[in-house]
């Protein structure tokens, strides 16, 4: 419009003055007003969004192409230097159209551009020299808009690209996050200066709890925690140092301190690891008891043969020496003692082979009423001190031999600290959610409050005759099938609960 908008006031130049239209002023202004005209209808669609934009950018271009060309008519062809414009029409077709109809309005312009010299030709006001100026100007068009054209595919090609790399980025991004909150562990992101710049939820919580001022992204660590922002410092300069423990949280909980760079040209970084000693301990622990377990598995293994001879030569002793009553009780003791220890390396290495599970789909009302006929019969139990409370659909993936030892192990303590009535001992089975609970009920007086935290300690009994390896194998045979095994206190004492997962395997 602008460009049609400066014809027009040209063509209104007093005679002699014109600098476009001389061979033709009165066409040249009609021209001009046409062409303001066709702007200013452009002007109306390009807002209404009406046709769509390729539609409208070929009407466009065409009617440029048409309007100027017609102008160069009017103002003595090539040398009027009007072909010119064209060139701008043609770049902005070479940076938007697609390719073929970007080489349809070069060669456009470049016919028309010709098509108007032939003409001036023909007419004898103008000379054949200037067939010469319109050819190179018909090359400048196909030239422009074909170099147009694939600087413009090479920026959609790199808008692409860059559309693309950034998708990744912010999915991995996103991945990055989802990991780093999920860890147990603290993450905090330091930059150049200390300041935390990001933190995962555990970090954030840790230092909430503890009543620290964590502010957020931009928060300096020496106002939030001071020991550590010293660690920071201590760190550039020897960054092979090892850090103590610092306590943190509410309860004085411990956190194990670890930094790990973030280098790049321009700024050094730091990433902030606060590792839960707890968690740690625990770990150790487990090593620990990995250890130990398959030790005392090896020695248990060691006793077991002695063990039987000795058992085998007290029997041969009884028989020998039936009359003698003093001898008979020695014998007792020993093969009472034997019997005890020969309890006691059964149940280690049973502990020693937890991890060897054969699941199979059990379907719990069955199981539970079979075992509790074998398990009278072979601990003659008056079958009459049980109930059972069973969900008929109940079905649960668990090892069958390990599911016999947990529940008698359960039913024998029940029964031992039970008043031995009638329904003294209830086996409840019960949905919860997608889980399976069974209870093990008994109307004993419970455990003793000070006893509760130590229950599944190894080795721990307040039984004479107790291994104290009973509760503890039971627990780890339920956590090898994916289950959990728990005491629960209630106002009339206690009671055992295994949550596992509902379904077969």
């Amino acid at each position: 419009m602008t460009v049609a908008g400066v014809f027009l006031l040209l063509s209104l130049a007093s005679p002699g003055q014109q600098v476009f239209g001389q061979e033709s002023p009165v066409i040249f202004y009609l021209y001009s007003l046409i062409y303001l005209g066709f702007a200013a209808i452009t002007v109306v669609t390009i807002s209404l969004r009406q046709p769509r934009f390729d539609v409208q950018l070929a009407i466009q271009i065409i009617g440029d192409i048409i309007m100027i060309i017609l102008m160069m008519t009017a103002s003595g062809g090539v040398r009027s230097g009007l072909g010119l414009l064209l060139i701008v029409s043609l770049a902005s077709s070479g940076l938007v159209a697609e390719g073929r109809m970007v080489m349809f309005h070069a060669a456009l312009a470049a016919s028309g551009v010709l098509i108007v010299q032939t003409l001036g030709v023909l007419d004898n006001h103008r000379s054949a020299n200037d067939y010469g100026q319109a050819g190179l100007l018909g090359l400048v068009f196909f030239v422009t808009a074909g170099v147009a054209h694939i600087l413009a595919k090479r920026n959609r090609v790199s808008e692409a690209l860059a559309a693309a790399r950034a998708v990744d980025i912010e999915n991995m991004a996103q991945i990055n996050q989802l990991v780093i909150d999920d860890m147990q562990d603290g993450v905090v992101v330091l930059d150049s200066e200390g300041k935390i710049r990001q933190a995962n939820q555990q970090a954030k919580r840790l230092l909430s709890r503890a009543g620290l001022t964590y502010a957020g992204a931009g928060t300096k660590l020496y106002r939030t925690v001071p020991l550590l922002f010293e660690y920071l410092e201590q760190w550039r300069k020897q960054p092979q140092t090892a850090f103590p423990p610092i306590s943190l949280g509410l309860h004085g909980e411990e956190y194990l301190p670890r930094f790990i760079a973030v280098t790049n040209k321009r700024v050094m970084g730091a990433v902030l690891v606060l590792e839960d000693m707890t968690r740690i301990n625990e770990q150790a622990q487990q090593i620990k008891l990995a250890a130990l377990g398959r030790l005392t598995a090896n020695i248990a293994h060691e006793i077991r043969n002695p063990l039987a001879a000795i058992s085998h030569a007290a029997e041969i002793l009884q028989e020998d020496d039936a009359g003698d009553r003093g001898h008979q009780r020695l014998l007792e003791i020993i093969t009472k003692n034997a019997q005890r220890i020969n309890h006691l390396v059964t149940d280690v290495m049973a502990l020693n082979r937890r991890d060897r599970t054969h699941t199979e789909r059990i379907a719990l009302a069955e199981f539970l009423s079979e075992f509790l006929e074998e398990f009278c019969d072979s601990q003659a139990v008056n079958r009459s001190l049980f109930r059972l409370e069973l969900a008929d659909d109940a079905v649960i993936c668990f090892d069958r031999g390990h599911l016999q030892q947990v529940i008698a192990n359960l039913c024998l303590n029940a029964v031992r600290h039970s008043r031995h009535q009638p329904d003294s001992v209830c086996i409840v089975v019960e949905h919860a959610n997608s889980m399976i609970e069974i209870h093990v009920r008994d109307d004993g007086a419970g455990v003793a409050c000070e006893h509760v935290a130590r229950l599944f300690e190894p080795f721990f009994t307040t039984e004479s005759a107790g291994t104290g390896l009973g509760l503890y194998i039971s627990k780890e045979l339920c956590h090898a099938n994916a289950a959990t095994l728990e005491y629960l206190q209630t106002g009339k004492g206690g009671h055992f609960r295994i949550t596992c997962q509902e379904g077969g395997c």
